[in-house]
């Protein structure tokens, strides 16, 4: 049965909401994901209710229309709400507008939907703007969404500090922290030392065990390379290609949910997969690998045949994607290892620089990270606003 559960952009005319919005002029910071359960844009919703004044876009565009890396790059005028938005995630004079206007506001609101995943950007414009706030004066609100990984599941490593960037700014954080983005936000701001005014606006109805699935929630891809929560659940460990020179998937209808390469040959992959130590292949029990072929037609190979795995998910319980990622870099450098290629991005996302080492065992890493990661769930416990 499918919980009722409200985001906190649902619950914009409860007093609470009007306590923190009534008589501010409001930024709000968004994209398409923010919306409400009944796929209204919360800016609409907003600019109805209150006084919104403009409006900031992350990554990809706050239509969500550019590709990785790609942003709206301009000032444009909103045709729903009649407000001009600003890119947070340009450079040069386009960002130096943005943050102009938003250190111009009596407040900022923050509404994106989060997937729960480090390296997934849109914590990290969520940091960056808190820091903004802070040198201007200015309040943070998060509109707080749930976590459709759930809120219990704290899996991976804790990020090495030479290894933060753009994608992963926090030293210390899991690749999996399961945490709210609103709750994410108190502990940035505390860990970070960026002693912003934060203030999180709940959701209703949400519990820490509940994924997305669990809700009556309608999905909206919060990227167009995050097209499921199938993609969510499998991206802690297949985003670990982009630091490859295997494709993601990218340029498929599968992003993320299949990899591959015109060297590789998925059945000799497979094998060398069922024959790992069972404490490897307990981290993707509940994955079945598929052999498949496809051709991207944008990103890496391009126009090329290649083969690879489709990842397709029958129990998500049973599945650690950060330790399958692993595993699965460690097959494939062994197996292909004139071919397969880590590029130094691939730090970045795994979050150590020992992932480089031709003689880097995943097994091993992975219990050294078990005492940091139970030192990080201690950490976090007063910034769980919910049971």
């Amino acid at each position: 049965m499918k919980h009722t559960v409200y985001n906190a952009c649902d619950l914009l005319d409860t007093a609470s909401a009007k306590s923190l919005l009534a008589g501010r002029r409001l930024g709000l910071i968004t994209n398409m994901s923010g919306v409400t359960r009944d796929l209204k844009t919360t800016s609409s919703v907003m600019k109805k209710q209150y006084d919104l004044c403009a409006l900031f876009g992350p990554e990809h565009g706050i239509r969500g229309a550019a590709q990785a890396g790609g942003h709206d790059n301009e000032i444009f005028c909103d045709p729903e709400t009649g407000v001009p938005v600003y890119d947070l995630f340009a450079h040069g004079e386009a960002r130096q507008q943005a943050e102009t206007a938003l250190s111009s506001l009596d407040a900022v609101v923050f509404d994106i939907q989060d997937i729960g995943v480090r390296y997934y950007t849109y914590q990290f414009a969520m940091l960056d703007a808190m820091r903004i706030c802070k040198n201007a004066g200015v309040p943070f609100i998060v509109l707080d969404r749930i976590n459709p990984l759930g809120g219990v599941r704290v899996e991976g490593n804790c990020i090495d500090a030479d290894c933060t960037s753009g994608v992963g700014a926090v030293y210390g954080q899991p690749a999996v922290a399961g945490m709210t983005i609103g709750e994410l936000a108190l502990w940035f701001n505390d860990h970070m030392d960026v002693h912003a005014d934060v203030q999180v606006l709940p959701c209703e109805g949400w519990r820490r065990e509940m994924i997305y699935d669990d809700t009556d929630l309608l999905f909206v891809p919060p990227s167009p390379n995050m097209p499921t929560t199938d993609t969510v659940f499998l991206y802690p460990g297949t985003c670990f290609f982009e630091g490859t020179n295997l494709s993601e998937g990218r340029g498929t209808t599968k992003p993320f949910e299949l990899f591959g390469a015109p060297w590789m040959e998925p059945e000799r992959v497979l094998d060398v997969l069922h024959a790992l130590p069972a404490e490897a292949r307990e981290t993707f029990a509940g994955i079945v690998f598929r052999p498949c072929a496809f051709t991207p037609t944008f990103h890496k190979h391009a126009g090329t045949l290649c083969g690879g795995l489709q990842l397709h998910v029958r129990d998500r319980a049973s599945c650690d994607m950060y330790a399958a990622g692993l595993y699965l870099l460690d097959v494939l450098r062994k197996l292909y290892p004139d071919k397969c290629e880590f590029t130094r991005f691939l730090p970045h996302l795994v979050g150590t620089n020992a992932v480089m080492d031709a003689d880097f065992d995943a097994a091993s890493y992975l219990a050294s990270q078990k005492s940091k990661i139970a030192a990080f769930c201690a950490e976090r416990k007063p910034y769980l606003i919910y049971t």
